[in-house]
């Protein structure tokens, strides 16, 4: 499945254009409030999100949906480009899109019952990128999702631990960064475990390069699998030192899911 707006006019992105486009949309948010927009960039037709000035998360300052594939399966890959202009400013962070299956673990949500998984992007400080990811084997005692670093090192399978985050905004030559006025080509393949075995896969590129590699465990079953995709452009975290000092936009285009 291929998703482009380059044969769309250009103007305000509706829940309705959304429809046509995404199969089985759910939990819209942002999207009636007019923060999606079709806008011509170096001569295409792109998405442009509008993040608001002083807001955290899609509720009141970004936009978010789930778009569910029409059957789950055990191994997808999703690919997508994004953009920022010359001018963003990234504080502390927000999110970008990934695949997810199940209950879609977010937002502080329990993976206790190991009913479900997500996988999003992020930009740290700096622009520095990683894998944000809710999964059954997370640590238990942290509230949130696990953040993951992508790296052009040899190691594909950092985490980032409580003692990097002030270095976080420190550029290094094998870190990944959102880079202003850059179209970047983010491509995610995961494949699920098997029942009882840690031999699930996520394998992230960045503009062609690998730049996440990881063995993880994310279900005890078959209950689910990789069923959808959720889009999610927002800053935060969930504290006011997430918030944009000004209104930000954030540009996206050609979308491809392949199972």
């Amino acid at each position: 499945m291929d998703i482009s707006f380059n044969k769309l006019p250009l103007g305000i992105y509706t829940e309705e254009i959304l429809k046509k486009q995404w199969p089985g949309v759910l939990k819209t948010r942002g999207v009636n409030e007019g923060r999606c927009e079709i806008v011509e960039l170096d001569g295409e037709h792109v998405l442009q999100v509008t993040v608001l000035k002083g807001k955290v998360g899609p509720q009141d300052g970004g936009v978010s949906f789930r778009s569910r594939f029409g059957d789950s399966s055990n191994e997808y890959t999703a690919e997508y480009k994004v953009r920022v202009p010359k001018d963003f400013e990234y504080v502390r962070g927000g999110k970008l899109p990934g695949l997810c299956g199940g209950s879609n673990p977010q937002g502080g949500a329990s993976t206790a019952k190991a009913d479900g998984f997500s996988a999003r992007v992020m930009w740290r400080e700096s622009g520095t990128l990683e894998q944000y990811i809710y999964y059954m084997d997370k640590e238990a005692q942290s509230q949130w999702g696990k953040d993951f670093l992508w790296t052009t090192g040899k190691n594909k399978q950092i985490t980032i631990t409580p003692d990097m985050w002030k270095s976080l905004g420190t550029r290094t030559d094998d870190r990944c960064y959102l880079t202003p006025d850059v179209w970047h080509t983010v491509k995610t393949y995961i494949k699920m475990n098997a029942p009882e075995k840690e031999d699930g896969k996520i394998i992230t590129w960045l503009d062609g390069k690998e730049v996440l590699n990881l063995d993880l465990r994310f279900r005890k079953d078959n209950s689910f699998a990789i069923d959808s995709f959720q889009f999610s452009v927002f800053f935060g975290g969930n504290e006011e030192s997430w918030c944009p000092c000004k209104d930000e936009k954030i540009y996206l285009k050609d979308f491809s899911f392949h199972s």
